[in-house]
Formats: structure tokens, C-alpha cells, sequence
């Protein structure tokens, strides 16, 4: 279907890319720009916090951001499983207004997801440019995306790569540039804390994998892929990733019962609902799990396509099929989701089945552009009138922008009732970080204010209850007699504590959550009741030091630069031979 001659020269291809999924991404979003300057709701409110906690780190207390102590008594950030501290686009407007971040942050990755679906579109599945248009719109601003993105869900943005990811995947059997751009891509996605999105992508390019196993003599390519992807990834993504599996190590996620099914009512309504509220009768979970909006067009057109293309484009429909049984969750004792949530981990500890709807909305987008450039090429086949049959394929591309036009406007008419929360305000930091008391500034502002509480919102915060103390006090302690405190000082990821110990075993109480990531100069660590506390080694006077350091960022941070380094050395290798191979037979 895709016989159209590329643009040349390449760099001008990619930059035209680029303008379009980002000009078509800021009107698809306008929305939420002209809802400055307010900030998501929702969970939104609680990621933003995060972001806020990673700002505070590195621009007041110029340190990693390893602790976050804003929120619950404190609770990690570098390597909280679901946060997004280590996120390369963060980091680089972490200098900037949050809620501008995030705005940053959204429409950044939208139009990512145009242009993911564009290469996946146009080169693996071989559409025009016209049907590519098509697919790559209908998939970037399609529900699913408006949904969760405006609804607070941020870490949910490495979905918008996973048709770049099938492209990679499919090509890497036969070039390993493939492979090492698909470890890239997933260490990517795990720095911007795609905790859910990771399981689905290994999931589904496994069950791809599956469809091309036959004949064997293409497994030796297969295994080579996945051992260079899975390589690079875990080298790139280490000074996270293994102190993330540290943490899942020391606590498990709060298991929360899931049993959820789909409704038919749901089902019709997920795709083609412009407007829902809140709640999904018979559902257990809020609209914002189901809402996949694709419109009445692009979803006839998508099931025209699987119709039609289907037998061609197998290995697509098998793995659309299969995304579909899972989203349908609990509906059997032996279905899929109910399986895997029994038996496979991480989706022992994962819930929601709904979120298969990323998938199923890719699928249903790409099948959709397969459907525009099928019916043109009967259009151009079976009309024998040159002029009706070019107006026959206009009118059938101008349809489905009708439908990708219906998928925006109801976006643009969506995403403002998610923005509407009080703006940040400028805040005077207190001189010493405290939790609570009088003047406490509102949720978002407190990383501003150098002030915390103790309540939490992120479900991470597995230390919350334990026995801290509120209000603009020392925030360290001694237990009892045994110990004197002369001096306590804090920052976001240490103590400095000055204490004259009466006897061996006096203990100190700090004013945070207990972590095995602390680390003290002086005695030992102790937990006491989910608090830190720092127990002396004999008597005497002491100068304290107690930090936070993932115990595996270290060997993570070496693991990580000696990756970026072999894939850089790799690519330009990979190009300097290249250019000999075309100097030798041009």
C-alpha cells in the first residue's frame, strides 16, 4: 500500500515529523494550555507534589533526589516504583513552574504518540501517507490518552512509544541497531516510571513474538534481540531500576482486591461515549479506567480494516484479539487477566484490566488507516472514471478526518474539567524544614514552603502512622536521658545531628519515616516503629551525619553510564562503517 517515494533528504523527513505531531498535539491539547494557570486534579495533584519534591531537592538543597519528605513522614522518590524523578524530560525543566512542566510534559508526549504511530504506520504496516495521517491522529489524541493524561495518571505516558516499540521489536530479528534502540527505548520508559506500561509492552511483544516463531531457523535471530534489548535496557535504566527492585524487596504494594469485568454497556460506551460521568455502573473502577474515545467513524473504520486486512496483517488481528480478552478482566475463572493476576508476576500485584484498552485503541487506530487506504484502492480499481474515482478517494480520506476532527474536539471539550485546581502560589521557604503547624500552604506549595505533612496520598508511603512530630521544633530527639542533643539540623536527604551519648546504646529519634536506604556515620540505624532512630555507639560526644542513598545506586550509576556509553560507542561504529561500505561502492 505504501509505494510513495519518501522525503529526502532524511533530516528534513524527520524535522517535518516532528512539526506536525507537535503543531497538531498543542491544538489537539489547546484546552488544557488556555486552562493555565491550573493544574491537573486528582491524581494529578499528587504527581505534580512529586515533581515539586525533585525541584525542591536540586535547586535549594542542590542533592539528588533520593528522599522525598513532603508527604506521609516521607516516603522515597528516586526509587519509588511509581515515581518519575529520574525522567530525562523532567530534569531539564526542573528550573521552570511545575504546572508549566507538566503542560511541557503532556504535550511532549502526545506528540510523541503521533509521531510512534507514524513510523510504526507508515513503515511496518506499509500505509500511505494519508492513511498513516490517519492512523497516527486517531491513536495520539484517542481517549485512552486524554483520559488518563488531563485525569493525573502522568506516569502513564510511556504507552504513547509501544507502536515504535512493535516496530523496533519485528526488525530487530534481522539488525541488532534494532534491538540496542529497543533497550534504549525501554530504559527510557522506566526512568519516566512506567511501572504499569513495561508489564503490558513485555507482555505484548512477547505474545508477538509468538507469530514469528515458525519457521526455526528465525529463533537464533529472535534470542540475539532479546538478549541485546534486554541487555541495554537493564545497563541504561540500572541507577534506577535496581534500586526500584530494592524497594520492591523491603515493602510490597498494598494488595487491593480486583475484580472487574466488562459490561457489554460499558464496552459500547468506553469507545463511543463523548461525555460520562464519574462513575461506570457495574464497573469497579471510575470512568477515567474506561474512557477510550474513538468516535462512531474511526471505530467503523477500524473494524472495517480488521475486516479486510485482517487475513493479511495477522500477527496485528491475533494480537488485538488477544488485548481485547484481557481487557474484559475477571469475566472467568480461566480468563487471561484472572490467570496472569494469580500466577505471573508483576501482575500479581497489578489491577485494573481496563488498561488493555491502550492496546486494543492502537490496533483499532491502525486498522483504521488500513481501511482509508483499502477502500481508495477500490475507489481507483472498480470506478473507471479517473475524475469519480479521485473524488471517491478524497471523500473517503475526508471521512475519516471527520473522524479524527470528532476524536479532537471532544478531547479539547474533555481535558478542561480535569485543570481546575488552585494554582501554585509563591511561597517564603521556612529556614527549617518542619511538618504541619499554623499556615501550612496548600498541598502542591509545600515543597515551596519547606514545610510537609503527614497525611499521604501516594500509596507508597508505607511508613505512615508512625509517631512523627508536627510543628517548628528540632527534628531530632533523644529517647530518653541517655542522650543530649546540642544541635539537629536537615535537609531533604539528610540529618546533622550534634549529641553528647551519657552511655553505649543511647538512641536518637530523627523526625522521618525508617528506610533501609539510611545511612548514618555514627552507630547504627534502628527502626522503631516504621521511625528512624540512630542508636550511639558508646558515650561520649558525636557528630551525626544520616543520609539517603538507594543501597544500589551506586553500582546502578556505573551500570548506567557504562551502558549510555557502549550504545553511543555502538552507533557511531555503526555509522563511521556505514560510511565506508557507501565510500567503497559509490
Amino acid at each position: 500500500m505504501n509505494d510513495e517515494e519518501p522525503l529526502r533528504p532524511g533530516w528534513l523527513r524527520a524535522l517535518a515529523l516532528a512539526a506536525l505531531a507537535l503543531g497538531l498535539s498543542i491544538y489537539a491539547w489547546s484546552s488544557m494550555l488556555a486552562a493555565y494557570p491550573h493544574p491537573s486534579n486528582g491524581d494529578g495533584m499528587m504527581y505534580q507534589k512529586i515533581l515539586e519534591a525533585g525541584r525542591a531537592s536540586i535547586v535549594r538543597y542542590h542533592e539528588f533526589p533520593f528522599w522525598n519528605p513532603y508527604e506521609c513522614g516521607g516516603y522515597p522518590l528516586w526509587d519509588n516504583p511509581q515515581g518519575f524523578a529520574g525522567a530525562p524530560l523532567l530534569w531539564i525543566v526542573f528550573f521552570v513552574n511545575s504546572t508549566v512542566s507538566i503542560y511541557f510534559w503532556v504535550i511532549t508526549h502526545v506528540a510523541f504518540a503521533f509521531a510512534s504511530m507514524w513510523l510504526f504506520a507508515r513503515h511496518e504496516v506499509k500505509l500511505s501517507r494519508a492513511a498513516t495521517f490517519v492512523a497516527a491522529a486517531a491513536w495520539a489524541y484517542s481517549g485512552f490518552h486524554q483520559q488518563h493524561y488531563s485525569g493525573g495518571h502522568f506516569t502513564f505516558v510511556p504507552w504513547v512509544f509501544f507502536p515504535l516499540a512493535l516496530l523496533l521489536w519485528r526488525r530487530a530479528e534481522n539488525d541488532v541497531r534494532y534491538a540496542v534502540g529497543l533497550g534504549v527505548l525501554a530504559a527510557w520508559m522506566f526512568y519516566e516510571g512506567a511501572v504499569y506500561p513495561l508489564p503490558h509492552l513485555v507482555l505484548l511483544l512477547g505474545a508477538e513474538t509468538l507469530t514469528r516463531v515458525w519457521p526455526p531457523r528465525r529463533l537464533p535471530g529472535i534470542l540475539r534481540a532479546g538478549a541485546i534489548t534486554g541487555v541495554v535496557a537493564f545497563t541504561i535504566a540500572a541507577s534506577r531500576l535496581l534500586p526500584v527492585l530494592d524497594q520492591l524487596h523491603q515493602h510490597s504494594r498494598p494488595a487491593l482486591y480486583d475484580s472487574d469485568a466488562i459490561t457489554w454497556p460499558t464496552l459500547k460506551a468506553m469507545f463511543l461515549a463523548r461525555q460520562h460521568g464519574r462513575g461506570v455502573v457495574g464497573q469497579q473502577y471510575v470512568w477515567t479506567e474506561w474512557g477510550t474515545y474513538l468516535g462512531p467513524i474511526v471505530l467503523t473504520l477500524g473494524l472495517l480494516g480488521l475486516v479486510v486486512g485482517g487475513a493479511e496483517i495477522a500477527w496485528m488481528a491475533a494480537l488485538l484479539a488477544l488485548a481485547f480478552v484481557l481487557m474484559c478482566g475477571h469475566f472467568a475463572k480461566w480468563s487471561p487477566w484472572s490467570l496472569l493476576t494469580a500466577h505471573v508476576p508483576p501482575f500479581k500485584e497489578m489491577r485494573v484490566p481496563s488498561r488493555f484498552r491502550a492496546t486494543v485503541s492502537l490496533f483499532l487506530a491502525a486498522y483504521a488507516g488500513v481501511a482509508v487506504d483499502r477502500l481508495r484502492m477500490a475507489a481507483q480499481r472498480f470506478v473507471p472514471s479517473l475524475p469519480w474515482s479521485r473524488a471517491l478517494q478524497t471523500l473517503v480520506f475526508a471521512i475519516a478526518l471527520l473522524g479524527v476532527g470528532d476524536i479532537i474536539g471532544v478531547g479539547i471539550d474533555t481535558i478542561p474539567q480535569f485543570f481546575t485546581s488552585a494554582p501554585i502560589t509563591k511561597q517564603e521557604p521556612a529556614a527549617h524544614f518542619y511538618y504541619g503547624g499554623p499556615g501550612l500552604a496548600g498541598f502542591i506549595d509545600q515543597p515551596a514552603q519547606n514545610r510537609g505533612e503527614l497525611s499521604c496520598y501516594d500509596e507508597w508511603g508505607f511508613g505512615q502512622g508512625s509517631h512523627l512530630w508536627e510543628g517548628d521544633l528540632p527534628q531530632a530527639r533523644a529517647i530518653d536521658d541517655g542522650a543530649t542533643i546540642e544541635a539537629a539540623n536537615r535537609t531533604q536527604n539528610t540529618f546533622t545531628v550534634d549529641v553528647v551519648a551519657q552511655r553505649p546504646g543511647a538512641r536518637v529519634l530523627l523526625n522521618t519515616v525508617y528506610d533501609d536506604d539510611w545511612k548514618t556515620n555514627v552507630g547504627k540505624t534502628v527502626n522503631l516503629s516504621s521511625q528512624l532512630a540512630i542508636e550511639l555507639p558508646a558515650q561520649g560526644r558525636f557528630h551525626i551525619r544520616a543520609y539517603n542513598r538507594p543501597r544500589t545506586f551506586a553500582v546502578g550509576a556505573i551500570l548506567s553510564v557504562l551502558g549510555i556509553a557502549g550504545t553511543v560507542a555502538f552507533f557511531v561504529r555503526d555509522a563511521r562503517r556505514r560510511r565506508r561500505e557507501r565510500c567503497q561502492t559509490g
